[in-house]
């Protein structure tokens, strides 16, 4: 199935460009997702996770425009022509 990635800010750096389309095998995950931008790109897992292999707490994704907090975390499943965008979220004052 094809899923569309949308990356922002320095995800966008590290793969050479904003949009991505994927394949990836029905009922993948999140987490699938990901592990297939790291076998693209060796350095995305030190950008994605940390030391304990958990996401890194900056590191926000969005199934459809919904956080997967809200969902299934990395399990959320993914279908056919969803958009999943990941970016980092920056706060100050």
């Amino acid at each position: 199935m094809n899923i569309q990635v949308d990356l922002k800010g320095r995800f966008r750096d590290l793969f050479s460009g904003g949009e991505l389309d994927l394949e990836l095998a029905e009922g993948a995950s999140i987490k699938d997702l990901l592990r297939q931008l790291c076998e693209r790109n060796q350095g995305a897992g030190e950008v994605f996770y940390n030391k304990n292999a958990a996401l890194k707490p900056n590191v926000s994704i969005t199934k459809n425009g919904r956080f997967i907090i809200h969902l299934n975390w990395l399990d959320t499943t993914l279908d056919e022509g969803d958009q999943v965008t990941i970016f980092t979220l920056h706060c100050g004052g």
